[in-house]
């Protein structure tokens, strides 16, 4: 499985052992910080993930919007960092 985690780097490691521990192998890093300026590669990124998970340092603004939207559009699920449990994900 894959993810790609919304979050600040401090909190990126301590994310990705949690989905370790529940099977996911693939893992993306979108840097969580308050900006407008909209990284096309990221959201061309979402259509091949499984999940899409908001840390708690991610920041809502247009951009992380924007991401969360497509993710819904194509029905990607969008999970906060504390729902993550092994019979969320699988």
């Amino acid at each position: 499985m894959s993810a790609m985690i919304i979050s600040s780097l401090d909190r990126f490691i301590e994310v990705t052992r949690k989905l370790e521990s529940c099977g996911t192998t693939n893992m993306h890093l979108c840097y969580a910080k308050n900006t407008g300026d909209l990284d096309t590669s990221v959201i061309a990124l979402v259509p091949f993930v499984d999940f899409l998970i908001l840390d708690k340092d991610a920041h809502y603004s247009t951009y992380l919007d924007q991401i969360v939207k497509e993710a819904q559009i194509r029905c990607i699920p969008v999970l906060p960092e504390d729902r993550i449990a092994v019979e969320t994900l699988h």
